[in-house]
């Protein structure tokens, strides 16, 4: 049972991890072009983040359920209220604010003069974020990353509420039968995950940031052996 609710705690987190960061990369490239979206944006990913992760998840479902009669109703099929979609939707949402956070500030954390550097030796704009503001702003961008990791392989326990398999089977199902093992097992799976995502992911920061990529390369294998 803990293999393979292990491997589904692990897929439903990497797939909502990164439907975010696709959501994230055009809102912050957004924010770049146009800084007075900025201030909504954030406002609005922070709203989502205090909204607890059972709730938001719960939320999904009457949202699916009706989506889903119009779709049986106009289309001839279904949209499932339950299982991976609502799972995926609502953790993806829940990472979006420290991802959009980390690229913001990462972009705004290199230098003015930097970039007038790159536009004096004649660097077009898309060159100059290429070539010297994102692997400027790769340390604070990862920073975003490992917390939203983290933070999504957490609230990925609650996905059991709506029907998706992961570690949180085993806490419920034990929180159910008095079976206590059972409870532990899936805390300390859940937190053993996390650990090793965020000491991954650490590493690949701080390689980052030290222009080691020896230890980027280690952080990003680790992550590599752990979904394949």
């Amino acid at each position: 049972m803990l293999p393979d609710r292990l491997a589904a705690h692990l897929g439903v987190s990497a797939a909502a991890l990164a439907l975010a960061i696709a959501v994230a990369v055009p809102l912050v490239a957004l924010m770049v072009v146009r800084p007075r979206l900025k201030g909504p944006v954030l406002a609005v990913a922070s709203v989502i983040q205090t909204v607890p992760a059972l709730a938001l998840l719960a939320l999904f479902y009457p949202l699916l359920l009706l989506i889903g009669q119009a779709t049986q109703r106009l289309a001839g099929f279904g949209v499932p209220a339950l299982g991976l979609l609502p799972s995926l939707l609502a953790l993806s949402l829940y990472a979006l604010l420290p991802l959009v956070r980390g690229g913001i500030d990462g972009l705004n954390s290199v230098a003015p003069e930097t970039i007038d550097a790159a536009d004096g030796i004649g660097m077009t704009r898309q060159q100059r974020l290429w070539q010297v503001e994102l692997p400027l702003a790769a340390p604070i961008v990862m920073g975003g990353l490992r917390v939203a990791a983290v933070w999504t392989i957490g609230a990925a326990t609650l996905a059991t509420t709506v029907g998706q398999k992961s570690l949180g089977d085993l806490i419920f199902a034990g929180l159910q039968t008095e079976d206590w093992a059972l409870v532990v097992t899936g805390c300390i799976a859940a937190a053993a995950l996390a650990i090793i995502v965020d000491t991954a992911l650490g590493r690949a920061e701080s390689g980052l940031a030290a222009r080691r990529w020896r230890t980027v390369m280690v952080g990003l294998m680790i992550l590599a052996a752990l979904v394949l």
